[in-house]
């Protein structure tokens, strides 16, 4: 049985992009590719073939080209000539200081009396208030890699570094070589939820997505996947 149901399966190949650790290479931690295998559990007449590392402009491309059945992280269907799933992807934008400090950041309106440190195009990226909040700010800059918001934040050097908290902590793990605890941070979860989906080239593949996604919720798997990565990375306080 095992055996005819491998046989009868279809292939689907789906492009992925190259942020670690939300993405990642091949037989590496990646959270976003587990939540897909994760859906998949609920599709068994599908295999999935994975495109490692695609720069996220390129997954776009890919689709649009048909050159893979679907493409991870996509935001709106606009962007494509194929369909998008309900959204999978939840990101995790937040402020995070250090526990010692204890910098107090309640709004997004806070940030602007403080040293702050994020990525580049934040302020087109984060909104409004966000560029409200920091246009005035002397002391706010943005750098082109999470490595230097870790060490920065790390060090001293700032007060508050603004990024999504799973690239945040992977990256002050590389940084410091796992020198650095993640308890010794706090978590300011003043930025609205953001999520993106999964694009495919065909209809079929995203009302199976759906209906996989939905049971996947249910099950309670999807929200232990997000939680275990951030165990991974260290983090466990509240």
């Amino acid at each position: 049985m095992s055996f005819s149901l491998q046989s009868k399966a279809e292939e689907l190949v789906i492009a992925l992009g190259n942020f670690e650790p939300l993405f990642s290479e091949a037989n590496k931690p990646s959270l976003f590719k587990d939540l897909i295998d994760g859906v998949y559990q609920y599709i068994p007449d599908k295999t999935v073939s994975y495109r490692y590392m695609v720069p996220n402009s390129r997954l776009v491309v890919e689709l649009n080209k048909e050159a893979v059945d679907g493409s991870a992280n996509i935001f709106a269907l606009s962007e494509i000539k194929g369909c998008i799933t309900e959204p999978i992807f939840a990101y995790s934008d937040v402020a995070i200081s250090k526990k010692d400090q204890q910098v107090k950041v309640e709004s997004i309106e806070d940030l602007a009396k403080l040293k702050v440190v994020s990525y580049q195009r934040a302020t087109i990226l984060l909104g409004n208030k966000y560029h409200k909040a920091v246009e005035n700010n002397h002391y706010y800059s943005e750098v082109p890699h999470p490595e230097d918001q870790a060490k920065l934040l790390a060090t001293g050097m700032v007060d508050v570094s603004i990024g999504d908290k799973y690239i945040f902590f992977n990256s002050l793990q590389t940084w410091s070589k796992g020198n650095m605890a993640s308890d010794d941070f706090v978590i300011h979860p003043i930025f609205p939820p953001v999520s993106s989906s999964m694009g495919f080239t065909n209809q079929n593949h995203c009302d199976e997505f759906n209906v996989a996604l939905s049971k996947y919720k249910a099950s309670g798997d999807y929200q232990l996947v997000y939680d275990s990565h951030l165990k991974r990375l260290g983090y466990s306080a509240n």
